[in-house]
């Protein structure tokens, strides 16, 4: 087991390490009986860089050395081990890549969940989040490492693209990733099920016994690193109330999100959705295993969103990426509508100083405003109708005392926004809510 300061520990997660070095240290003798007779320090660290699919320069570089003393010490030492403990002729490895495709080969590498990248979105442009990439993999990975991880924000906003760059980039350091879709609202059991028979060295678990199922899973959660991505997490929450609320049958996926915060593991459940539940809430702390990440609108990285729409007048960019809050999908949507009816400028889209809401912008409002209660509702159309910011004593005053819980949730779905000036409406929704308006008089 590696040392807590050691190189390359996500090593460990995927290979039979200590075999492979008492394996290597025979081989080893084969060649060099006058050297040491185990690997030394140096050696086990080279090999598990390059059993972590790191390059020679790539390790040079953590390493603080040179990349030509990595190649030549790898070419006298771990890359003939290899050669010898694989029985394959001496000089006939080529590439540093090899030592990991003939140890894998070999069979030194740990059974493993079968990663099955057909289950996840495809994401062929992401657009900036490079800050968010780098804390999210600070959340995953050492001796810190937080059980569960939500991301929210409102559609459109890029959730799920970011958790696949993330799970392509951290997934080494894992013993298998399972991603799961909620978008069509599966049952726990049915989930559980599925989840439970593809994990291996896991004895049968009878189905549809939600909490033989749940100690199953936490059980091999201790034993195995695993990533499990939870997409779509507010498909499974009830619509006409607060934020947070399960919809009647997916109760038991609390119980879920509790235990898998809860309770001691060493994997990580990421987790997507557009509103927070009281299980994340009542566990979820900056210096606690669960942690939220609020996902922001894209800033200037969102120009490249533009840029591909071939949009004129880039100096307005920036105001055009504000009106709509860097959120990708709805700059996606506004930039086609741009080009085809404005010819692509900007600038005389923004003469005409309205707030595009197309048919699919409305849409995703939409499906959010059918998810709230009443109360929510009803404060939304008052912020509509003041247009201007507001504090908590005026709304208070336009509507009821009791406006606290509401106006929180409306906040924690990202449909409201807060500033020094007070609460208002984003400019999208803004124009969504005055739009239903009209058309309800």
């Amino acid at each position: 087991m590696a040392a807590d300061h050691e190189l390359f520990q996500e090593a460990q997660t995927q290979w039979d390490l200590e075999k492979l070095y008492a394996d290597l240290a025979i081989a080893k003798q084969e060649i060099a009986p006058h050297k040491q007779p185990s690997l030394t320090p140096v050696e086990r660290e080279l090999l598990r860089g390059l059993l972590c699919r790191y390059s020679p320069t790539e390790i040079a570089a953590q390493r603080f050395t040179a990349p030509k003393t990595v190649e030549v010490s790898l070419s006298n030492t771990l890359y003939r081990y290899v050669e010898v403990l694989t029985q394959r002729g001496l000089s006939t490895l080529e590439s540093w890549r090899d030592v990991a495709d003939w140890l894998a080969a070999a069979g030194y590498e740990s059974a493993r969940l079968e990663i099955n990248w057909s289950q996840v979105p495809d994401v062929p442009v992401f657009y900036g989040r490079e800050e968010e990439l780098t804390r999210l993999k600070t959340w995953t990975s050492g001796p810190q490492a937080c059980r569960m991880v939500m991301v929210l924000g409102p559609g459109g906003i890029g959730k799920t693209s970011l958790l696949v760059k993330l799970a392509e980039q951290i997934q080494n350091q894992f013993d298998g990733l399972i991603w799961q879709s909620l978008r069509h609202a599966p049952l726990l059991t049915t989930m559980l099920h599925h989840w439970l028979t593809q994990l291996p060295h896991l004895q049968p678990v009878p189905a549809g016994d939600v909490h033989t199922q749940l100690c199953g899973l936490t059980e091999y959660l201790r034993t195995h690193r695993c990533l499990i991505v939870l997409d779509n997490l507010d498909t499974i929450l009830r619509e006409g109330d607060f934020a947070g609320h399960y919809r009647d049958g997916y109760e038991n996926y609390g119980d879920l999100l509790r235990r898998l915060g809860e309770e001691q593991h060493q994997s990580c459940i990421l987790i997507t959705s557009r509103e927070s539940t009281k299980e994340i809430v009542m566990l979820d702390g900056p210096s606690r295993p669960v942690r939220s990440l609020e996902l922001p609108g894209l800033g200037p990285a969102a120009e490249g969103i533009l840029q591909e729409a071939n949009l004129s007048d880039e100096k307005q960019w920036g105001q055009l990426i504000r009106i709509y809050r860097g959120n990708p999908l709805v700059l996606k949507i506004v930039a086609s509508n741009i080009r085809e009816l404005f010819s692509g400028s900007v600038s005389n889209f923004l003469k005409q100083r309205i707030t595009l809401i197309t048919s699919d912008v409305s849409f995703l409002i939409e499906q959010q405003f059918q998810r709230l209660s009443t109360a929510e509702q009803e404060l939304l159309y008052t912020l509509a109708k003041l247009r201007e910011p507001v504090d908590v004593g005026r709304l208070q005053q336009e509507l009821t005392p009791n406006i606290l819980q509401p106006l929180g949730s409306l906040v924690r779905r990202s449909l409201v926004e807060k500033s020094a000036a007070g609460f208002t409406l984003r400019p999208v929704v803004m124009e969504y809510v005055r739009d239903r308006m009209s058309h309800e008089a």
